[in-house]
């Protein structure tokens, strides 16, 4: 595995950061569906809507809004996963 796709979801009204790890980049739809997710699962109500989606380096921002709360969707390609190198005993 040369790279890895990690994916932060930062939602006004949930404490810290979600972040998921994946060998494939999510499509619009699956982002959309975790958002939704994430959304029933914290109580957030409002319309899902999205609003821009920005693309620098390779990386890409999603902007949102769940009702009047921002919701901002990093993904980022990380490239050259290294391992840790095994500790001798």
């Amino acid at each position: 595995m040369d790279s890895v796709i990690l994916v932060t979801f930062k939602i006004k009204g949930i404490p810290i950061p979600i972040k998921i790890a994946s060998t494939t980049e999510p499509s619009k739809d699956q982002i959309l569906k975790k958002i939704t997710d994430l959304a029933n699962g914290y109580d957030l109500s409002g319309q899902i809507q999205f609003k821009k989606l920005l693309i620098e380096h390779g990386h890409k921002m999603y902007i949102y809004e769940i009702g009047d709360k921002k919701c901002i969707v990093l993904v980022e390609r990380l490239e050259k996963i290294k391992e840790f190198e095994e500790m001798g005993s």
